[in-house]
């Protein structure tokens, strides 16, 4: 068997570093629009699948749903970032890619609501375990003074998928009418890619020096590690708790909001898109302004930002085409400060167990943010919408303020070997 090509630590941005962030972000694409194509024909999707005698409680099953995905999400993340540390991030990500992109299209075929969880969970490990491998093998190659404003621009894949995702919705299900599964067949695109380029994808020359068996929880625990892991992984809780306790509700709300049944998909389609493209320019901001003012004081202004933008599209705004519009900001601040992950996680952690601590802050998250998934969705059937139920854990934000004060600034630092 061929050796797989080494990507050594660039010094500028060559063809081969620019290569390396291609492949990822393709991919991360992939996983962004796997994520949103539930979120946004949610209510198409359980409308079809749940019994007649329990579409009153759509809400709590949408919950149990992102839970669902979650839970894979957290599994594969946790197990794709010890394989990662012990065979390698290429081997790792192409395995992931396979199986989110497998389970993605056979999501289109399940004929009731827990075959569709089924499939949802594991296309939630796939995602998982892509993450944690992709982000270490472009922060591994990247150089360093250009890190956080490559970190920013793979973060920023994640909303493209979710453009892409609100941009065949508003085609196939407002304009052309047609069902929500064709949504889930388009999921088998990243197989065919991953096939056609796998050996053209690169293995770390930085991990490939430092490999080791895998690493543990109780290493991340160690004097040395464990104030990082800890802290960063409480930040992690107020960002994915946060967001998917209360962003990923802004579709189904902003529906709730249109009077017009044939409206629904529009409109719902369109604030998805607006939320992705605010997300999008602020995961790409925040890799540029953590390059200026550091990563503390970047992630310190997207939480105040998130704090002051969800109850205003809550709970002061009662019109569909106002809440549509203001997805703009709420996706700038709430989806552009996942860019943390990618810009500071890596920095705080040695090439040995990257990975995994990486991918256990990014998913391990995810077990307490399913907890706030369904509480929203149960909430939002017992209070007769999303608005105040969301609106309830928006104070989850100061928890990662309070938390940020006890990581390292690493701005200007190279990465730890």
């Amino acid at each position: 068997m061929t050796a797989p090509l080494l990507a050594e630590p660039a010094t500028r941005l060559d063809r081969r570093a620019w290569g390396i962030l291609a492949l990822t972000l393709v991919f991360w694409v992939a996983d962004g629009y796997d994520t949103f194509v539930l979120l946004i024909t949610a209510r198409p999707t359980l409308t079809e699948l749940l019994p007649v005698d329990q579409l009153h409680n759509l809400p709590a099953y949408q919950g149990y749903l992102v839970a669902i995905t979650l839970a894979g999400w957290a599994t594969g993340g946790i197990l794709g970032g010890m394989v990662g540390d012990r065979l390698g991030r290429r081997r790792t990500m192409i395995v992931a890619v396979v199986v989110y992109s497998v389970f993605t299209a056979l999501s289109a075929l399940a004929g009731n609501w827990w075959i569709f969880g089924i499939a949802r969970f594991l296309t939630g490990v796939g995602i998982g375990a892509e993450w944690g491998v992709g982000t270490s093998l472009l922060q591994e190659v990247w150089p360093q003074r250009w890190r956080a404003k490559g970190a920013g621009l793979l973060q920023s894949g994640f909303s493209l998928g979710g453009l892409l995702v609100s941009a065949l919705w508003v085609l196939l299900g407002s304009t052309l009418q047609l069902s929500w599964r064709w949504m889930y067949l388009f999921g088998i695109l990243p197989l065919v890619l991953v096939l056609v380029v796998r050996k053209h994808i690169p293995e770390s020359a930085l991990w490939s020096a430092t490999r080791r068996s895998a690493t543990s929880i109780a290493d991340l625990l160690r004097p040395g590690v464990r104030r990082n892991f800890l802290g960063a992984l409480v930040v992690s809780i107020a960002i994915t708790g946060g967001w998917w306790a209360v962003s990923s509700y802004l579709p189904s709300f902003v529906g709730g909001l249109v009077h017009d049944p044939g409206r629904v998909a529009f409109f719902t389609g369109w604030a998805a898109a607006l939320y992705n493209a605010g997300e999008i320019a602020g995961c790409i901001a925040f890799g540029f302004l953590a390059e200026s003012w550091g990563r503390k004081a970047t992630i310190q202004a997207y939480f105040v930002g998130c704090l002051v933008i969800v109850p205003i599209v809550f709970l002061a705004v009662h019109g569909a085409v106002a809440a549509t519009w203001l997805q703009l900001v709420a996706g700038f601040l709430t989806g552009g400060v996942y860019s943390w992950y990618t810009v500071h996680t890596p920095e705080l952690f040695s090439t040995a167990h990257r990975a995994t601590a990486i991918s256990m802050v990014f998913s391990g998250s995810r077990y307490i943010a399913m907890v706030g998934a369904v509480l929203t969705g149960t909430l939002a059937t017992a209070l007769g919408g999303f608005g105040r139920a969301a609106a309830i854990f928006a104070p989850i934000y100061l928890i990662g303020m309070i938390a940020v004060f006890f990581l390292p600034e690493t701005k200007g630092d190279p990465l730890p070997g």
